[in-house]
């Protein structure tokens, strides 16, 4: 079976790292209810990771009205370690307060999904995340690919960052081109192009040249769900699969709802040749959207 999570974004769940897991417990726990035994695929949406650099956070952080002057208190409590990776690395508040959490970050992000996918048995793509590019200055927008030993087996960075992500934002780092690979699976070879990266010709054509066989399209889109951004969507998995039949399916889970001031919007979907095989009803709610594994 293959899961599509269009997850609803909430602040309590990231309070500290046990809510984070309990909420991604339950929601594998909902999918394995429902697709019943046998092997299982799992792909949640863009970013989900990348707001555990809230966990733990106290208690003055908490009550910011925006997720800036929650940023902005966030780095003055940890002022010692960023003002280090700031004189070390020559870097904004920003991205030094992203390196000073990077440990945190990706220990609760990874330590969540690993075990996921070891109690429910299942391959699970985790999203997308902040981490950190080993000891350097690098922070990507990543997306793992855990197996259902609990094994990350591989990291896909985005190539292709939106405003938000960008120096003006989060201050994250494009990755190459020549980053991206293919992960091969029980459910055919996986391509992974985080969100913006699936609207990009020279992606699919990578992963297509690659032997991708699924598009794996991990979304976050920040803003409304209005007429126009609907169709502009369909320049992504949608043509790739039902409109030029690069892959022979995709999968793009959306994040939906709100942290601080941030808002996310959109349907999540899994795509054919022949067009949507299931599409979210709303763009605002959590759904999880379930397909038969095309290969079982």
């Amino acid at each position: 079976m293959i899961a599509c999570v269009q997850m609803k974004l909430r602040a309590e769940d990231y309070r500290t790292e046990q809510t984070f897991e309990n909420k991604i417990m339950s929601i594998m726990d909902q999918i394995r209810q429902e697709s019943g035994e046998g092997r299982l695929l799992v792909v949640f949406p863009e970013h989900i990771g990348t707001f555990c650099i809230m966990c733990n956070a106290p208690e003055r952080t908490w009550s910011k009205k925006t997720f800036t002057e929650a940023s902005l208190s966030l780095i003055a409590h940890n002022w010692i370690a960023v003002a280090h990776y700031m004189l070390h690395y020559r870097v904004s508040p920003v991205r030094a307060l992203f390196l000073a959490k990077s440990a945190d970050i990706e220990r609760i992000y990874l330590s969540t999904f690993t075990k996921a996918a070891r109690k429910y048995g299942a391959w699970i793509i985790a999203g997308s995340g902040t981490l950190r590019w080993g000891e350097t200055k690098r922070i990507y927008n990543s997306s793992p690919v855990i197996t259902p030993t609990g094994d990350v087996i591989y990291r896909q960075h985005k190539v292709h960052l939106v405003d938000m992500e960008g120096k003006a934002g989060l201050n994250l780092e494009p990755a190459p081109l020549n980053y991206m690979s293919v992960v091969q699976s029980p459910f055919g070879d996986l391509g992974v192009a985080v969100c913006l990266d699936a609207f990009q010709v020279e992606v699919r054509e990578r992963l297509a040249g690659l032997g991708a066989q699924i598009l794996v399209q991990p979304s976050a889109n920040n803003g409304p769900w209005n007429e126009w951004q609907q169709e502009d969507w369909l320049r992504s998995s949608f043509a790739a699969v039902a409109e030029n039949r690069e892959f022979d399916l995709a999968i793009n889970p959306m994040l939906v709802g709100n942290f601080f001031d941030v808002e996310f919007e959109g349907q999540s979907s899994i795509i054919d040749q022949q067009g949507y095989v299931v599409q979210a009803q709303s763009h605002d709610e959590e759904e999880i959207l379930l397909k038969k594994d095309p290969l079982s």
